[in-house]
């Protein structure tokens, strides 16, 4: 008895409730939700799931006409490609990207300024990062925030940060951080991607205490978020500070918390260069 009349109670709220017109299909939104899972297997180098997700995903936003959504399944596949170093495939994603941009949607020409300067990064070439991580009013607001984090980083390794790009990263880290707990903002990475970028620049200008403030900060949220390539990157940022501050113990722990993380990755390029560095950092602390 009590089943029914739920069942028919539930029928007249239905019956009565008005219909509210979709905002978006639901092929859209199933469409969204598989990219943030194709792009969590990307983040944590599972390149073979996120490539058949992604691949799947571009004709999926193809057929409902969603420009953004296939470059986003395209730039992901490019730097798969990247990673792998597999320069020809990277090719052909990337001219995909441009034919479509140039013959569809001229507006979205930042995916490819995106996908560049992620090469760069891989290649540490910083003075080509600076000079093409350039905000533009007519993109949008995430855009121009990862070119300011983008630029920092650059600079900061450089030695040409300006204290006004500091200033405006931090403002802007602020607003989103408000927007990110309010469930208004939905790009966690993006924001513990601004804090380490301020961390990075208060250790290459020898201010620790700050340093670590930011640090502690990026690491806790991408424990949270379950963006573990960032949390080993913060730990080696951190153990850099404390070799820098002569706390080796603590160096050597980070280290190994990072190293540990990088390994169950598989992520031998990381995993050599934050060897390499600590060994050359501790090294000089000893002599």
């Amino acid at each position: 008895m009590f089943r029914k009349l739920l069942y028919l109670i539930l029928i007249i709220l239905a019956a009565c409730s008005t219909v509210k017109i979709p905002v978006e299909p639901q092929a859209k939104i199933d469409a969204d939700n598989h990219f943030r899972y194709a792009l969590q297997m990307e983040t944590n180098r599972d390149f073979s799931a996120a490539k058949e997700s992604y691949n799947f995903l571009s004709e999926s936003y193809r057929s409902f006409a969603d420009i953004k959504g296939m470059l986003d399944c395209l730039s992901g596949l490019a730097r798969i490609e990247l990673e792998n170093d597999n320069e020809k495939a990277y090719l052909q994603y990337k001219n995909q990207m441009a034919e479509m941009i140039q013959n569809i949607a001229p507006e979205l020409s930042y995916y490819l300024l995106l996908l560049e300067l992620y090469n760069y990064q891989l290649e540490n070439n910083y003075s080509a990062i600076s000079q093409k991580a350039i905000n533009k009013l007519d993109y949008p607001e995430e855009v121009n925030l990862k070119l300011a984090i983008d630029k920092l980083q650059a600079d900061s390794y450089l030695a040409i940060a300006e204290e006004k790009q500091v200033k405006e990263l931090i403002s802007q880290s602020k607003k989103i951080e408000k927007q990110q707990k309010k469930a208004k903002y939905n790009n966690p990475e993006l924001l513990s991607s601004a804090w380490y970028a301020l961390s990075y620049y208060y250790f290459r200008t020898a201010d620790y205490k700050t340093a670590n403030f930011y640090a502690d900060k990026a690491q806790d949220w991408d424990y949270r978020f379950g963006n573990f390539p960032g949390m080993a990157h913060c730990l080696w940022l951190k153990a850099q500070i404390s070799a820098a501050e002569n706390n080796i113990p603590a160096a050597k722990s980070y280290w190994k918390k990072a190293e540990g993380i990088f390994s169950s990755l598989q992520d031998n390029v990381s995993l050599e260069e934050l060897n390499h560095t600590m060994q050359k950092m501790l090294k000089e602390e000893n002599q």
